[in-house]
């Protein structure tokens, strides 16, 4: 009964928005968990509120076209109980959620308490991470109204891009990024996805030259490596050059270094990285790559192991205020192209770009570009001030740095 509760309210996109951050398929049983499934995929793709007539068709015709007869009578008849089902009020329906949340909560923490019976190692942040988000439940009256003051207003969005691009082309056509954002950048291999947002951090005029205090997580390469891109690029220096200069390079780089930390993080989890967040207050995090982190639960597909991953990390980004610089690889469809969108990452349906703020795929095409210099920068997704484009730029991938 509280589930097909459960079900009915998340049809409504205002009330599904509210609580999606704390509700997943594991919540539900059975046929009801699939049933979810299809309201979280029909709110990803569809604006307005669902209706129950529309719910039955979408399942059965729209996201999973090849179920058996037998089937689609069953869930026909599930779509009917519910119909019967009488809404509850506010108060009612944020008990429902409460429930649903607590015994999810408490399934997941058996089974990783069991694991740990059975011999695996235990892992009590990312336990802890399971218990902290839980808290952190959306609920009307912890939640103050924001400002309606215009002054007061303008000001408070100035501070949500507070770190500025310094990058020409984006700085020019979207400004910069602040507390609360996600974004993702996405290319293919050997195109310069690390080198991008170390110019961004470490780069002259970066993030960490305007004091912003920056860690990033690395599970793409040592990150003691991406510790050298980033004292080249602020530097200017190449590899060697800071060999034959160090205590010129040195000298330079202590300007920036106490504002950026680089840690390896293979086999860390989402709650690793959020207890790391609550610990050390960043104002940016950097993940390099996101879709290799751990998260909890079990999942059919990659994209919906990606989705989770990517709410994860955007409830990351609003609880603890800090920027999220997410890195991801391109799809196959993306190769040799200079102009690439946010449905060409990998792995990708719409989970990830649906929790993203801004988008930014990094295109180029060897048969144009026989140098190996110029990267267009393609913005499909944009929420902080609605500018979409492909603005060129240029790379010196010696030094990691991205220019004019």
């Amino acid at each position: 009964m509280i589930e097909k509760q459960a079900i009915k309210l998340m049809l409504n996109k205002k009330f599904y928005t509210q609580y999606r951050g704390i509700v997943s398929p594991t919540i539900f049983s059975g046929d009801i968990s699939s049933l979810f499934t299809t309201i979280q995929k029909a709110h990803e793709k569809y604006d307005n509120d669902i209706k129950l007539d529309e719910l039955y068709a979408l399942h059965t015709a729209i996201f999973n076209p090849a179920l058996t007869r037998a089937a689609k009578e069953k869930f026909s008849e599930l779509v009917e109980d519910i119909k019967e089902i009488k809404e509850p009020n506010k108060e009612i329906a944020r008990d429902i959620m409460r429930v649903l949340s607590d015994r999810d909560l408490a399934q997941r923490i058996a089974v990783e308490a069991t694991e740990i019976f059975n011999g695996k190692d235990a892992n009590f942040a990312e336990i802890t991470g399971m218990i902290d988000k839980h808290k952190y439940n959306v609920d009307d009256d912890k939640v103050p109204a924001v400002t309606n003051n215009v002054n007061e207003v303008l000001d408070l969005l100035d501070v949500t891009t507070k770190w500025k691009f310094n990058i020409p082309v984006l700085k020019e056509n979207v400004g910069g990024i602040g507390g609360g954002n996600l974004m993702i950048a996405f290319a293919r291999p050997e195109t310069g996805k690390t080198a991008f947002w170390v110019s961004l951090c470490t780069a002259p005029d970066g993030f960490a030259s305007q004091g912003a205090k920056i860690h990033a997580f690395i599970n793409e390469e040592p990150a003691i490596r991406t510790q050298m891109r980033a004292i080249s690029c602020y530097t200017g220096m190449t590899r060697e050059e800071i060999i034959n200069e160090k205590d010129i390079a040195s000298r330079v780089w202590s300007e920036i270094k106490d504002n950026i930390s680089m840690f390896d993080t293979v086999d860390w989890s989402m709650g690793d990285i959020d207890m790391h967040c609550e610990k050390y207050k960043p104002d940016i995090i950097v993940i390099d790559q996101l879709d290799k982190i751990n998260v909890t639960g079990t999942y059919a597909r990659t994209d919906e192991k990606l989705r989770q991953i990517y709410t994860s990390v955007r409830e990351i980004a609003k609880r603890r205020n800090c920027a999220v610089i997410a890195i991801s690889q391109a799809s196959a469809e993306a190769h040799n192209r200079n102009s690439i969108s946010f449905d060409q990452m990998e792995n990708s349906k719409t989970g990830k770009a649906a929790e993203a703020d801004l988008i930014i795929g990094i295109g180029r095409n060897s048969n144009s570009d026989t140098e190996n210099k110029i990267r267009t920068l393609c913005i499909s997704k944009n929420k902080i001030n609605g500018y979409h484009g492909e603005p060129s730029c240029t790379i010196r991938r010696s030094i990691s740095r991205y220019e004019v």
